[in-house]
């Protein structure tokens, strides 16, 4: 009995149970790629069928990204907050104790050994530098503050991969809205440097870093 007819069937995929239904067709690209049409973006749901989609999606993927550049920048500000309460925390414990030992020196002794006060203002300009500070040492955190600033690191990991999965599209539209939302970042939230760090050979984070 001769089969040779149904040889021109091979080519062709049976459907699915319940894949029927057309359903969004997402294109898996390993090379550098200009596509629009048929792009998703990590999620199947988040398809792109047309310019107009893409632009939305890119607008999106640029404000992800400024945000994330927002938010190392508030975490950084964060833990500069918690150490300089620390740092005034301690110095005003340490200034109570002096104040405490000066007390109990007798009259002709204190007034020998008194150093004349800081101008008020002088003391507007004074910053927390390496000497005091460093005194200090490492201090625990209280469970509250633990768990905002692991909140904080566990949310900015995140983002940071879902950059990077949005960047393994390999697509340049929205690879260039990643970089153009970490310039745009970069601009408005990191204004300031740390001399210091930079010439002791510190070095910035970025992206794709956590």
């Amino acid at each position: 009995m001769e089969h040779g007819g149904h040889s021109g069937h091979s080519g062709h995929t049976m459907p699915m149970p319940g894949m029927e239904h057309d359903a969004p067709s997402c294109a898996m690209n390993m090379l550098w790629n200009n596509q629009i049409a048929d792009t998703c973006v990590v999620f199947r749901s988040w398809h792109i069928s047309g310019p107009t989609t893409m632009i939305l999606s890119c607008l999106i993927v640029i404000l992800i990204s400024l945000f994330y550049s927002y938010l190392l920048h508030y975490t950084k500000q964060y833990d500069r907050q918690i150490a300089l309460t620390i740092y005034t925390s301690n110095t005003t414990n340490n200034s109570s104790l002096a104040n405490r030992r000066e007390s109990s020196i007798p009259n002709s002794r204190r007034e020998s050994s008194l150093i004349p006060p800081v101008p008020s203002g002088y003391q507007s300009v004074v910053t927390v530098e390496g000497g005091a500070a460093n005194r200090i040492g490492i201090t625990r955190l209280s469970l509250l503050t633990r768990v905002t600033r692991a909140g904080l690191y566990a949310i900015s990991v995140a983002i940071s991969f879902w950059l990077m999965l949005v960047a393994m599209t390999y697509n340049t539209y929205l690879f260039s809205s990643i970089v153009i939302g970490a310039f745009l970042g970069h601009v408005l939230y990191e204004g300031e440097i740390d001399v210091g760090s930079v010439l002791s050979g510190g070095a910035a984070k970025g992206l794709a870093c956590h």
